[in-house]
């Protein structure tokens, strides 16, 4: 078995994952800190305060941070570019810079359909502007401030 890919590839991986795992603990370290500089507040108010007894709760994900990013992320690339790019060419590049796996079609469909929502959204904002077709893709660019 040829390992010149796939060896190359899974070695990446892995160290990206340690690098994530890493970030990780070191958010856990600072949680625990917090936590425990904010149990000391509670026992300064009330020291009989069983704070151990406080149940943990789970906090929901912020709705529309993922857009929100998404949004910033096509502005930038439309801006880089300096030239209308197609939908697909933006989602490469969000690819790309995520560290995606980009010869994946399930992700590229994924990142084409947020792409667009962003690039119509931006439209009806102002932001931007669909300038031509080319086959069955539109160009988009930045709209004249």
């Amino acid at each position: 078995m040829e390992n010149s890919y796939v060896l190359p590839g899974l070695v990446k991986r892995r160290a990206a994952l340690a690098g994530d795992l890493e970030t990780a603990e070191a958010r856990v370290l600072r949680l625990r800190a917090d936590l425990a500089a904010l149990d000391a507040v509670i026992l300064q108010f009330d020291p009989d305060h069983r704070v151990d007894i406080i149940r943990a709760t789970r906090r929901r994900a912020q709705a529309g941070a993922g857009f929100a990013a998404m949004s910033r992320a096509v502005l930038d690339a439309l801006r880089r570019a300096g030239r209308p790019l197609t939908s697909s060419e933006i989602a490469g590049q969000a690819i790309a810079e995520r560290g995606l796996d980009t010869e994946s079609r399930a992700v590229r469909a994924a990142m084409v359909i947020r792409v667009g929502r962003a690039l119509r959204d931006q439209r009806a904002g102002g932001a931007v502007r669909a300038v031509r077709r080319v086959g069955r893709s539109v160009l988009w660019e930045l709209a004249a401030d």
